[in-house]
């Protein structure tokens, strides 16, 4: 017989598993985009045949803060989401995910992670994340968009797979900070080397545009649960993304 002590943290797990769908289901209205958005011609090659295989798929996810897994102080970020969505697109997998993203974090300092750091993990698929430090910080953009393709460069030459994430959009931000040219220069990269971009800028541009999430609230309570809001979303469609690529590797 069960101890009362176990009953209820099986109760109490129970609640969490039926808020959190709660919460995913009440988001998806908000999550829209148009289909184009999420749309990718590439392919995730490496993740298939490891996935045909059932062998374990190794992730590295680089951010700076808006991917750090857990962070005190920060909104849920969509990386502490991703392995939750992958695993429902991806029938199950076994996924073994490394993030080492750290706060302001700029591409020149991520490209240098990835040739030092990367190749000993042999990740599968990185899930790379930048733009907006670099443009906090009004780094030169041609030194961004050196340290970007060294990066991308040096992961396709051992056969990872790449999710290339754009940078935020924050209609606040948008005023102080010029984050569009680092995202044109991302969009620029990813289609030359032939990469999968997931326009996290444009789709928060979207948003913002539709207002579907209360961007202008000075409730910091409001601000925390509208930003998780926000990255499940980011999750969410970066798990889709990530599956249609996957279908659309030649057997």
């Amino acid at each position: 017989m069960m101890s009362r002590r176990s009953l209820s943290i099986i109760a109490a797990l129970l609640l969490w598993a039926a808020c959190s769908h709660a919460a995913r289901a009440a988001d998806e209205p908000r999550c829209a985009v148009p289909d184009d958005m999420l749309y990718t011609e590439q392919a995730m090659p490496r993740v298939a045949r490891k996935l045909a295989a059932s062998q374990p798929l190794r992730i590295v996810v680089l951010g700076s803060s808006s991917s750090l897994q857990t962070s005190k102080g920060l909104p849920r970020s969509y990386a502490a989401g991703l392995p939750d969505a992958l695993a429902s697109r991806l029938n199950g997998a076994n996924l073994q995910i490394e993030n080492l993203s750290e706060r302001t974090m700029t591409a020149t300092q991520m490209a240098a992670a990835i040739a030092q750091r990367l190749p000993a993990l042999q990740p599968d698929l990185v899930i790379w994340q930048t733009g907006n430090v670099d443009a906090a910080q009004k780094a030169d953009i041609n030194s961004f968009s050196d340290a970007l393709k060294a990066g991308l460069e040096h992961l396709q030459s051992y056969g990872a797979d790449i999710l290339l994430v754009a940078p935020q959009y924050r209609m606040r931000l948008s005023m102080m900070v010029d984050v569009e040219p680092y995202n044109d220069v991302m969009e620029r990269i990813a289609s030359a080397l032939d990469i999968v971009l997931f326009p996290r800028f444009e789709i928060m541009r979207h948003w913002s545009e539709q207002d579907r999430f209360d961007v202008r609230t000075t409730d910091l309570a409001m601000q925390m649960r509208e930003a998780e809001a926000q990255n499940r979303c980011l999750a969410s469609q970066m798990a889709d993304m990530i599956a249609a690529a996957v279908k659309k590797a030649k057997p």
